[in-house]
């Protein structure tokens, strides 16, 4: 890969994978904000940790945790109480095997969302961002969902 490029997920940027993370940063920033921004932020980071996997989901437990959220921002509109059962289960002791990671991981990144001109391009951007990335892991879905229905079956 070139500096003009990240490794992880593609993204056309200056500075590589760490041009990438400032581009992360900045819309962390503007959720920080703004909280129409922060209502879509955990959507955007579960979809941008399941596009650079090395760093963000390198064991079993932190990849379960950021497709398991992607699966809950996408098919269970962000539902607070979903977020929280993931944490809890994977904050017990959990049997996980990662699964296979991907080479291609979506078409969109975080490039994409970047320059949005205002909160419903921001919000239409994220959303297909997460749908593509989430499109990419079809194969992983299955597993996805499994894990999913154990951290709202678990014990509490």
């Amino acid at each position: 890969m070139n500096d003009g490029q990240c490794p992880e997920c593609g993204a056309a940027v200056s500075g590589g994978q760490a041009g990438c993370q400032a581009l992360l940063q900045e819309v962390a920033a503007r959720a920080y904000a703004d909280p129409r921004y922060a209502a879509y932020y955990n959507l955007a980071f579960d979809a941008y940790c399941m596009q650079h996997v090395e760093p963000y989901c390198h064991s079993a437990k932190s990849y379960a945790a950021h497709l398991t959220r992607l699966c809950c921002g996408l098919e269970y509109a962000g539902d607070p109480k979903i977020y929280a059962a993931i944490q809890q289960w994977l904050n017990g002791t959990v049997d996980l095997e990662k699964p296979t990671v991907l080479s291609f991981r979506g078409q969109l990144t975080v490039a994409d969302i970047r320059a949005t001109r205002d909160i419903e391009e921001h919000i239409r951007l994220v959303q297909d961002w997460a749908r593509n990335v989430w499109d990419a892991y079809a194969t992983q879905h299955e597993i996805a969902h499994h894990w999913l229905g154990a951290a709202l079956n678990a014990k509490r």
